[in-house]
């Protein structure tokens, strides 16, 4: 009787060690304090910049990443040169990636990068509506970024995500 009552001690003082352990691991990933951003500004229709200041980042590399979307109306051409309208507009998206450089300052991340966005050339006849797959989108024109996504991840969790509507749209 003893040694199951000794036995349920121990199992359960490892059970509380471990559950611990978790907790101040996503306490330290969740005590992110920003102290600028983290903040998306659209430049006109073209591009966003992304940027930020942050700490209690710990010495764990964190990444962000800017995605930005668009849509686009292409012009559909047969293999005659032949031109109509595709059934558009296509969403289109560019994306970019910063690393905050928190490992080599105590917990502080920091960033501030660009993204522009430019529409693909030409797409297949399929994505931009065209009447069939023997037809191509060409001639892209673009309504600009209509909106931007930041994301912050820190190894494989996701710390901060946000969605921008663009106002320059």
């Amino acid at each position: 009787m003893r040694r199951i009552h000794f036995v349920r001690r121990i199992t359960s003082a490892v059970v509380l060690g471990v559950l611990m352990i978790a907790l101040a691991a996503g306490a330290v990933l969740a005590a992110v304090t920003w102290h600028s951003g983290p903040s998306v500004t659209f430049n006109g229709t073209t591009s966003a910049t992304a940027s930020g200041d942050g700490s209690g980042f710990g010495n764990q590399p964190a990444q962000a990443t800017l995605t930005v979307n668009a849509t686009v109306t292409y012009t559909c051409v047969n293999k005659g040169g032949n031109a109509a309208p595709g059934r558009n507009p296509v969403p289109e998206s560019s994306s970019g990636s910063a690393d905050l450089g928190n490992a080599d300052h105590n917990g502080r991340g920091v960033f501030n990068f660009t993204v522009s966005f430019t529409p693909e050339a030409t797409v297949s006849g399929k994505v931009a509506g065209c009447p069939n797959g023997n037809w191509q989108g060409v001639n892209p024109v673009s309504s600009g970024i209509t909106g931007a996504t930041l994301t912050i991840t820190q190894g494989s969790k996701t710390i901060y995500s946000q969605f921008w509507d663009n106002p320059n749209n």
